[in-house]
């Protein structure tokens, strides 16, 4: 436990001396929320409030593929990246201490999405919904760190930021984040269960609403953490071998 907590410390740090980056990371979400959500689902206040969650999650994706997609190929091309892989501790508390940095930067990146669908659009929501839906985000967004590590640490580091510019962008749409979430018939709403980004997603809707969530969903989300997971572990563990035997 020690070393998770030494190792979230390193990371906020390291997080915190940029952190205009993920002020431009939340440009794209607020574009959808400007040019999607408050057009088109402003005066729905049910509408409103999914099609915000669903840009928060859209935000979640984009930000982990930046912090960990593309921080740990250029981490892993500078002397600094390699030094601290010489650190005590280990793959496992590395690696949950990046998750643990994801749903802080995920949570904080979430509010100025929030404060853009209450001042432009109809939804009511409730504290305790608001809370709840930030609760599920938080356990929503470990598969998407997952997947980054994975990226991060098992595509050539030249190649990675071609992958995570095209990546988050083709998850959200299969999972469904651009299109009403009701919807039960099309090509999406067929394909978008068995995907690692709608168990999240129906996580979040079902926190702050009525919406009730498909068990398939809930399923594949489990073994995409899971899958998510071990892969990771053995990506970090692969490169640390090409790099350190």
């Amino acid at each position: 436990m020690r070393s998770i907590l030494a190792y979230t410390k390193f990371e906020l740090v390291q997080a915190m001396r940029i952190p205009m980056v993920y002020v431009a990371l939340l440009f794209l979400p607020s574009i959808g929320m400007l040019l999607f959500v408050i057009p088109a689902l402003g005066d729905d206040p049910a509408a409103a409030v999914l099609g915000t969650s669903s840009m928060c999650l859209f935000a979640a994706l984009i930000m982990c593929s930046a912090q960990y997609g593309l921080g740990i190929a250029d981490a892993r091309l500078k002397p600094w990246g390699g030094y601290v892989r010489t650190l005590p501790g280990g793959a496992v508390p590395k690696m949950a201490s990046m998750l643990a940095l994801s749903m802080v930067l995920v949570v904080s990146g979430s509010l100025p999405l929030i404060g853009i669908a209450a001042l432009g659009t109809e939804a009511t929501i409730s504290i305790g919904q608001i809370a709840a839906g930030l609760l599920a985000l938080g356990v929503g967004v470990i598969p998407f760190g997952l997947l980054m590590l994975v990226i991060g640490y098992a595509v050539n580091p030249y190649m990675v930021s071609v992958v995570i510019s095209i990546l988050p962008i083709a998850l959200a749409y299969l999972g469904g984040y651009f299109i009403d979430p009701a919807t039960t018939t099309g090509f999406i709403a067929t394909v978008a269960p068995f995907t690692p980004t709608r168990g999240p997603a129906e996580l979040v809707w079902f926190a702050i609403g009525d919406y009730p969530p498909n068990p398939v969903s809930l399923v594949t989300f489990v073994f995409w953490t899971a899958i998510f997971g071990l892969l990771a572990l053995r990506a970090y563990r692969g490169d640390e071998g090409k790099r350190f035997r």
